[in-house]
């Protein structure tokens, strides 16, 4: 299993892609769209915007590290909440880190489910294949964090 380290190329897709996502622009396919996931860091308390992809969950959305952990999935287990911009539109989100039992299904799902091109990009950062159990996947989901995202409860 490698461990993910962005390119220059895969670091300069995405400052690309990000105007293109906040103009409204439908990126990514229909049962995963591309959003944006704005965080304040848990050091420095600026907030970091990067390209994610959602699947839409009981009116919120699901989030899942495919690549592992990162600065986005340590900033938002910290922060706890986030803006995320799908098709232009903001919405602030309460995240909440599924545990491993919850989060299994949905991992090895979100894998299974991807078109290929996907799988053939991500494969190699999961030692769990499609076939293996759910304690496998449940073991992934301590390197690939899957969050559940719903809209913020306005205080009033």
């Amino acid at each position: 299993m490698s461990r993910f380290e962005p390119s220059p190329l895969f670091r300069f897709a995405n400052e690309m892609v990000i105007p293109l996502i906040r103009w409204g622009l439908p990126m990514g396919v229909r049962r995963a769209p591309m959003a944006l996931l704005t965080v304040r860091g848990r050091r420095s308390g600026i907030p970091r915007t990067t390209p994610v992809a959602l699947a839409g969950l009981d009116g919120g959305w699901l989030l899942v590290a495919v690549y592992g952990v990162s600065d986005w999935s340590l900033n938002l287990e910290a922060a706890r909440e986030a803006d995320v911009t799908v098709r232009g539109e903001t919405t602030r989100v309460d995240a909440r880190r599924l545990p491993p039992h919850e989060a299994a299904p949905i991992l090895r799902d979100s894998i299974a489910d991807a078109p290929a091109m996907v799988r053939r990009m991500t494969s190699r950062y999961f030692a769990a294949s499609i076939e293996s159990s759910l304690d496998a996947w449940a073991q992934e989901s301590v390197e690939h964090p899957v969050f559940h995202l719903t809209p913020a409860r306005s205080s009033v």
